[in-house]
């Protein structure tokens, strides 16, 4: 693994507007669902191939990985793994991505604190926010202690008044 990509899900309903009042079935509202559009859209115009996308089993982060991959081409492999879940540490996330040395650019999703955590950990930084929606690159110098460098990082509201040509159209 060369670069890892890590995106916290979009905006998600609050855990009482779910039927079941579980955390694990929050969905994205349409506000998240909308700027994980426009970044994906704008990450796809960056021309960044990736050969994985590993999320989280909990719906948001599905439908944010979903969203994401929609319009990636080519298509990155896609799963659904555990390690990802909400309360993962650091330590989890490492261990689970030693299944996945052999892929060159993986993107991961999931859920605050731990994306967080896991990319101050990655970057050596105790000061850095991964806001909703939010898309960080490292570049990795060391893979067995897996450390690296931040190389960029997209907030929604770096993108909010970006305006992205898209097939002929110019969408904001």
């Amino acid at each position: 693994m060369n670069e890892i990509f890590i995106l916290r899900h979009g905006k998600a309903e609050d855990i009482n507007e779910t039927q079941s009042k579980n955390d694990f079935d929050r969905r994205l509202t349409e506000e998240g669902q909308k700027k994980t559009n426009k970044l994906s859209l704008f990450f796809n115009s960056l021309e960044e191939k990736v050969d994985l996308v590993l999320s989280s089993p909990y719906i948001r982060a599905k439908e944010t990985a979903e969203i994401f991959i929609k319009d990636l081409d080519p298509k990155p492999d896609f799963k659904i793994v555990d390690f990802l879940s909400c309360g993962s540490a650091s330590k989890e996330i490492s261990k689970g991505l030693s299944d996945y040395t052999i892929k060159n650019k993986v993107v991961l999703i999931g859920h605050a604190p731990d994306l967080e955590l896991f990319l101050k950990n990655l970057i050596g930084s105790s000061d850095i926010k991964l806001k909703k929606g939010s898309l960080a690159k490292v570049i990795l110098k060391n893979h067995l202690t897996l450390s690296g460098e931040l190389e960029w990082l997209i907030t929604p509201s770096i993108l909010k008044n970006y305006k992205l040509k898209v097939k002929g159209l110019t969408q904001i």
